[in-house]
C-alpha cells in the first residue's frame, strides 16, 4: 500500500474518531439535564414537603415575633391605665388592653398550631430524607462522571486535531483536497474498504480488474458507484468503520 494511502486511510480514522467524540461531547449536556429531571420527578413530593416545612418554620417565627410585640404592647397599655387623667383614657386603655390580650389569645392558639404542624413534618421529612439523601448522592456521582467524560472528551477532540494536522500537512495538497471533497459528499467517510470483492460502504462488488489493482494499493482508485476511494487490508479486524450510503 502506498504511503499517501495509508495516510488518507489514517486521515479518514482520525475524522471518524473525532465525528464520535464530537456527537458524544454534543449528547453530554441532554443526559445531564434528563439526570436532573429524573430526580426532580422522583423527589417532587418531598420537594413540596420540605417547601411546606421550611414556610411552616417561617411563620411560626413571624408569629413569635408579633406575640413578642403584642405582649410587650399589652404591658404598656397596663401601665398607661396606672396614668390615665380622665375618662376617655381610662376607656381607651381598657380598650387597648383588651383588644391586646385577644389577639395575645389568638397568636398562641395559632403557634400552638404551628408547633403541631411542624412536629409532624418536621418527623415526615426525616422519615424521607435518607431515602433522597440517598438518590441525590447517586445523581451527584452520574452528574460527575458526566463531567469527566466531557473533560476527557475535550481532551481527546485536542489530541485527536492535532494530530490530524500534522498527518494532512505530510499529505500533498491535491490529494488532501480530493479527499474533503468526497467526505462532504459522503457523509464524512472519503474511503471504503472492499471486502471480498464489494465496497463495504455502498455494498456494490468491484470488477475483478479493479479489485486487483485495489489490491496492490499503489494508486488511488475510487468507487464507480459511490466514489470513495477504495482500499484493501488483509486484516479486517482493522477496517474502517463501514457506512451505507
Amino acid at each position: 500500500m502506498s504511503p499517501e494511502l495509508s495516510k488518507l486511510i489514517e486521515l479518514q480514522e482520525l475524522d471518524l474518531e473525532m465525528q464520535r467524540v464530537a456527537d458524544r461531547l454534543a449528547d453530554i449536556p441532554a443526559e445531564r439535564s434528563q439526570v436532573e429531571s429524573n430526580f426532580n420527578q422522583y423527589a417532587v413530593e418531598f420537594l413540596a414537603l420540605k417547601s411546606r416545612y421550611e414556610q411552616t418554620l417561617e411563620d411560626r417565627s413571624r408569629l413569635d415575633a408579633e406575640l413578642l410585640e403584642t405582649q410587650q404592647n399589652h404591658e404598656k397599655y397596663k401601665q398607661d391605665l396606672m396614668r390615665v387623667r380622665n375618662e376617655k383614657e381610662y376607656v381607651t386603655a381598657l380598650r387597648e388592653i383588651d383588644a391586646t390580650r385577644k389577639h395575645v389569645s389568638t397568636l398562641e392558639t395559632e403557634i400552638l398550631k404551628s408547633m403541631e404542624e411542624l412536629e409532624k413534618l418536621e418527623a415526615e421529612v426525616t422519615l424521607q430524607a435518607p431515602d433522597i439523601e440517598k438518590k441525590r448522592g447517586e445523581v451527584d456521582h452520574e452528574l460527575r462522571a458526566l463531567e469527566s467524560e466531557s473533560a476527557a472528551a475535550d481532551q481527546r477532540l485536542a489530541s485527536i486535531g492535532k494530530r490530524r494536522a500534522e498527518l494532512a500537512e505530510s499529505i500533498p495538497k491535491k490529494l488532501v483536497d480530493m479527499y474533503e471533497r468526497v467526505s462532504r459528499g459522503r457523509r464524512g467517510q472519503a474511503l471504503s474498504e472492499v471486502r471480498n470483492s464489494t465496497c463495504t460502504a455502498c455494498r456494490m462488488r468491484v470488477r475483478p480488474k479493479v479489485f486487483s489493482d485495489v489490491r496492490r494499493g499503489d494508486q488511488l482508485i475510487t468507487c464507480d458507484n459511490c466514489s470513495r476511494i477504495l482500499f484493501y487490508r488483509p486484516d479486517t479486524s482493522k477496517s474502517a468503520e463501514a457506512v451505507v450510503s
